[in-house]
């Protein structure tokens, strides 16, 4: 669910009546193009990849012919209102990107650079645990978020120290390798989803992983995970996902919705592609 209204330039994306305005004119683009048209436009003038889109827009993996449809769909809406300041264009191999000369964006009306200090400030007063049980990895990981100023940063390798730690410490943030022996990072997500830790049962959660995987986005999903970083870590990619958890306001569903999640799934896979290779 999208929590703001966007403001781009002299358009605005309104999520209230998934519709996108300008001036007196507007055009209804339904839930999904209003979601699809508000990620670019967060990410104006730079390119967003498939995969960007499939995680924050749908939440799951789609074909590329659906978000290519989707897309078509959208510029069709966006040039009924003769928006030639702004366009969608195809970036082959890379991906999208919602192209607009000389504007920033802004939400609920803020200025792009206060917008701007105002998610550098919210990035830096984030205290982060992460959980990754490859030492280097969860140096590497450590060593960027330092980079990037946040408050306060913890390592651990295990969900025991990590339950350990977020008894002794508030956190605002848990990044958990969904790589862990036996499912135990994902099983880690459902028992802070269901109270089970000391942690708030909505704290923002993000899950690492090598690669992109339909079975994975899809238990982000059931259990409202943020998003997803892939390994190895990537400096830009890290801040921009620490500003999209930053931003959001999980919704807790029922605790038995979360109960039912099956956390043995990956294991299952990863069972199953080894007795096949």
């Amino acid at each position: 669910m999208l929590e703001k209204s966007l403001v781009v330039g002299e358009y605005h994306i309104d999520t209230s009546q998934n519709s996108l305005i300008h001036g007196s004119r507007k055009v209804y683009l339904g839930p999904l193009r209003t979601s699809l048209l508000h990620f670019l436009c967060k990410n104006v003038n730079t390119v967003v990849t498939r995969e960007d889109l499939a995680q924050h827009v749908w939440g799951r993996l789609v074909t590329d012919h659906t978000i290519n449809q989707h897309i078509s769909q959208l510029r069709k809406s966006i040039g009924t209102l003769s928006l030639h300041g702004l366009n969608i264009s195809t970036i082959p191999k890379r991906g999208y990107i919602a192209r607009m000369e000389g504007v920033g964006i802004s939400e609920n009306q803020v200025s792009p650079m206060v917008q701007s200090e105002v998610s550098a400030n919210a990035i830096n007063s984030m205290k982060v645990l992460v959980v990754e049980g490859q030492a280097a990895e969860r140096i590497e990981l450590i060593e960027q978020l330092e980079s990037l100023e946040v408050s306060y940063v913890e390592g651990v390798a295990t969900t025991i120290e990590a339950e350990r730690s977020v008894a002794l410490q508030d956190f605002d943030l848990v990044i958990v390798d969904t790589l862990l022996e036996n499912s135990a990072g994902v099983e880690l997500i459902k028992r802070i989803r269901t109270g089970q830790t000391s942690a708030s049962a909505d704290i923002s959660i993000l899950s690492s992983h090598f690669d992109v995987q339909r079975e994975l986005l899809g238990l982000n999903s059931l259990l409202d995970v943020q998003g997803l970083l892939l390994k190895p870590f990537e400096a830009n990619r890290l801040k921009q996902m620490l500003m999209v958890a930053n931003k959001s306001n999980v919704v807790l569903k029922p605790q038995a919705a979360y109960e039912l999640v099956p956390t043995d799934v990956l294991e299952v896979l990863a069972q199953a592609k080894a007795v096949n290779e």
